[in-house]
C-alpha cells in the first residue's frame, strides 16, 4: 500500500494546480424562497459531532481532512469553510465515499475510518487541500430545488481552473469529475441542504470528487466492445454496420490504421455512427432507402475498401480519451483525426454537440447523448453519432 500511495502522491501533486478561491459565473442559482443569510459556518456544523465510528453515512473523514489542512496551512483557501460570511456550496463525501476510494487505490479495504484517513493523508497536505477545494463552489448557496434544475450545468470550483459537471435525471443528481475510472458521485437526497438558512450549505455525496486521474485506465479495446454483440437487426440505435465495416477493412488490409481500434493500449476517441446514420447515408447516396442493415452495409462496402477505410479513420481521434464533460466544453475546437490530418470542427450549443465535416450537402452529425462515453474507464472511448462524418465534399 505504501508504494501505491507514494506513486499516487507523485502523480497527483505533479498534476494538481495551486488552489485559489474564485467566484463562479458558470451557474447562478435561482432565487430561493428561503433566506440564506445566516452566518453559521460549515466547519462549525462538521466539527460539532465528529469522531471516528462505524457509521459510513456521516462525515468524520472529511472533517479530519479539513482540520489537517488548516492545521498545516492556516492561510489555506479551505479556511473559507470556517467563515460563515463567505457564501458557498460544498459537496461533501461521506465516510463510505472515502473508504471506497481508499479500497480502489490500494485494493484493500481499510479496517476503520481512522485507517482510511491515514491512507488519504499519505497523499500529502497539498493534494488533500486541492481535493477539498474541488468540492467547494463559491457564490450564493445552491439549494436542492435549484440543483434539480441544473442539468447540464458546469460549476466552477474553488480549485482554480477546475469545474464539476452536473447531470440530472429525475431526482438523481450526478456530479462529473476528472477521473474517468472511479464512479461519478451522486448527491445523497437524504443529506441535502445541510446548514440551510445560512450562507454556507452542503450536500452529501456518495463518492469523492477527483480533480485529476488517480486510478489507472483499462485497456479494453473499442473493437472488443463493438464485436461483443454484433449482428444485423432492426435496431437503428446500435452499431452493427460500422462494426461490419471495421471487420471488412481489417480482413482486406490487416495492417490498416483502423487496427488501432483493436489495441486497447493506444488511447483514442472514436465518434461512431449508429445504424440509422448509415441507413440515412445510403438513402442520400442512392436516392432509395435500403431494405435492411445488411443491404445498407452492402452499399457502403460497394464504395471500395480504401474509401471505407478513409471514412473510418476520419472518425478516430488519437490521444487522451475525450469524455462527454470535456466535449461539452469544446465549442470551437478542431480535432485532428487519424486520416491524414483531416479535421473535425466541434460546435456546442447547450448540450448539443455538432461535428462539422467536409461535406456541405449532408447534415453534420450530432452526438447522441444517450450513447456517450462508451467503454469509459479505458484508454479507448467512443461516442455515438447520428450521421456519418464525411472527409470529402
Amino acid at each position: 500500500m505504501e508504494v501505491a500511495m507514494k506513486v499516487l502522491k507523485a502523480r497527483a501533486v505533479a498534476t494538481l494546480l495551486t488552489a485559489t478561491l474564485i467566484s463562479t459565473g458558470a451557474f447562478i442559482a435561482a432565487p430561493s424562497a428561503v433566506a440564506n443569510d445566516g452566518t453559521t459556518s460549515l466547519a462549525a456544523v462538521l466539527t460539532a459531532k465528529n469522531s471516528y465510528d462505524n457509521d459510513g453515512s456521516n462525515y468524520d473523514i472529511l472533517t479530519a481532512a479539513v482540520l489537517a489542512v488548516l492545521g498545516a496551512k492556516p492561510g489555506s483557501a479551505v479556511s473559507a469553510l470556517t467563515d460563515g460570511n463567505v457564501a458557498l456550496t460544498a459537496f461533501i463525501p461521506n465516510d463510505d465515499a472515502f473508504i471506497n476510494l481508499v479500497t480502489a487505490w490500494t485494493s484493500a479495504a481499510p479496517v476503520s475510518e481512522s485507517a482510511a484517513f491515514t491512507a488519504v493523508a499519505q497523499l500529502g497536505i497539498n493534494t488533500i487541500e486541492n481535493v477539498l477545494l474541488y468540492h467547494v463552489v463559491v457564490g450564493p448557496a445552491i439549494l436542492s430545488p435549484d440543483a434539480l434544475k441544473a442539468n447540464g450545468a458546469s460549476l466552477a470550483t474553488a480549485l482554480k481552473g477546475a469545474s464539476i459537471g452536473v447531470t440530472v435525471k429525475g431526482t438523481t443528481i450526478t456530479l462529473g469529475d476528472n477521473d474517468v475510472v472511479a464512479a461519478d458521485p451522486k448527491v445523497l437526497l437524504p443529506q441535502v441542504d445541510i446548514n440551510k438558512g445560512n450562507k454556507q450549505v452542503a450536500h452529501g455525496i456518495d463518492a469523492v470528487l477527483l480533480p485529476v486521474q488517480l486510478l489507472s485506465l483499462g485497456s479494453n479495446s473499442l473493437a472488443a466492445v463493438l464485436t461483443a454483440k454484433n449482428s444485423f437487426d432492426t435496431n437503428k440505435n446500435n452499431f452493427d454496420i460500422v462494426t461490419a465495416a471495421v471487420l471488412a477493412v481489417l480482413k482486406a488490409k490487416p495492417a490498416s490504421d483502423v487496427a488501432i481500434l483493436t489495441d486497447g493500449n493506444i488511447p483514442v476517441t472514436a465518434f461512431i455512427p449508429n445504424d440509422g446514420a448509415f441507413l440515412n447515408l445510403v438513402t442520400a447516396l442512392t436516392g432509395k432507402a435500403p431494405k435492411n442493415e445488411r443491404a445498407a452495409f452492402a452499399t457502403v462496402a460497394g464504395l471500395g475498401i480504401p474509401t471505407v477505410e478513409s471514412i473510418l479513420k476520419y472518425h478516430v481521434v488519437q490521444g487522451d480519451p475525450i469524455l462527454s464533460p470535456a466535449a461539452l466544453k469544446a465549442n470551437g475546437a478542431q480535432l485532428h483525426t487519424t486520416l491524414d490530418g483531416k479535421l473535425i470542427k466541434v460546435t456546442v450549443k447547450g448540450t448539443k454537440i455538432t461535428l462539422g465535416d467536409y461535406n456541405k450537402k449532408l447534415k453534420d452529425p450530432v452526438v447522441v447523448l444517450s450513447r456517450v462515453d462508451l467503454n469509459k474507464g479505458n484508454l479507448q472511448v467512443a461516442h455515438g453519432i447520428n450521421a456519418v462524418l464525411m472527409p470529402t465534399a
